[in-house]
C-alpha cells in the first residue's frame, strides 16, 4: 500500500515542479518583452516569480539559459505555424505563409520583437542549423516554387531556388523592419506580399504574370 502513496507524492511534486518551472519561465518572458533581454536579470526574476534566485539557478542555470529554453519553445511554435502552408496556388501559399506568421506575432508582438533581437545578437537562429526558423522558411519558399513552376504559373526561366532565396529574403528584410521599429506588423505584411509577388513576376507566365500585377496594384491602394 505504501508504494502507490509514494508514487502519488512524486507525481505531485514533480507536477509542481513543472508548474514552478512554467511560472517563471512566463514571468522571464514578460520582462524580456517589457525590459529587453540584456536588462533583465534573474534577481529581478525571482523577485517577481516570487522565488529565491537559488530555486532559478537549480531549475534552469544561467540567464542564458533561460533565453535559450524561451527560444527553443518559440522556434517549436513558429514551426507548427509553417508546418502546412498551401502550395496548390503560389499566390494563397505566400499569404498563409506570410499570415501565419504575422498572427503568431501579433499574440504577444513585444516578446517575439525582445526575442529575435536578443536571438540574433547571440547567435541562437544561427542561418545555418538544419532545424531553424530560417531554414525551415526557405525550405517552404522552395516548395512554394518548384509547385509553381510544376503547375505552370512560372516559366521556368529562372532557377527556383533563386526565386525561393528572394521570396525568403522579402520575409527576413521585412521581420528586420519590423523588430527594429522601423514598420508595424500592418505594414510588415504588406511589404513581405509586395516582394514576394514583385519576386514570382520575374518569371511569372501572362496569366499569372496578369494576377500578380492585381495583387501588386492592391497593395500598393493600401
Amino acid at each position: 500500500m505504501g508504494s502507490p502513496v509514494l508514487a502519488r507524492g512524486n507525481t505531485t511534486r514533480q507536477a509542481n515542479k513543472k508548474l514552478r518551472r512554467q511560472r517563471i519561465l512566463d514571468m522571464a518572458k514578460t520582462l524580456i518583452a517589457t525590459e529587453g533581454f540584456e536588462a533583465f536579470t534573474l534577481t529581478q526574476l525571482a523577485k517577481e516569480a516570487g522565488v529565491s534566485a537559488p530555486t532559478i539557478y537549480n531549475l534552469f542555470g544561467k540567464k542564458e539559459d533561460i533565453f535559450q529554453e524561451l527560444v527553443s519553445g518559440m522556434v517549436t511554435t513558429i514551426s507548427i505555424a509553417l508546418s502546412n502552408p498551401n502550395m496548390s496556388d503560389p499566390i494563397e501559399g505566400a499569404e498563409v505563409f506570410t499570415d501565419s506568421l504575422l498572427h503568431l506575432y501579433e499574440q504577444d508582438e513585444a516578446f517575439y520583437r525582445s526575442a529575435f533581437i536578443a536571438a540574433d545578437r547571440t547567435g541562437l537562429f544561427d542561418h545555418e542549423l538544419p532545424s531553424g526558423i530560417f531554414h525551415q522558411s526557405l525550405q517552404i519558399a522552395q516548395r512554394i516554387c518548384t509547385e509553381a513552376k510544376e503547375n505552370g504559373f512560372l516559366e521556368g526561366n529562372i532557377e527556383t531556388t533563386k526565386l525561393a532565396e528572394q521570396l525568403f529574403a522579402c520575409q527576413r528584410l521585412a521581420r528586420q523592419d519590423w523588430v527594429n521599429g522601423y514598420i508595424d506588423l500592418t505594414r510588415y505584411r504588406t511589404q513581405v506580399l509586395m516582394g514576394m509577388y514583385i519576386t514570382y513576376a520575374a518569371d511569372a507566365t501572362p496569366d499569372f504574370h496578369k494576377r500578380l500585377c492585381i495583387k501588386i496594384e492592391a497593395l500598393t491602394e493600401k
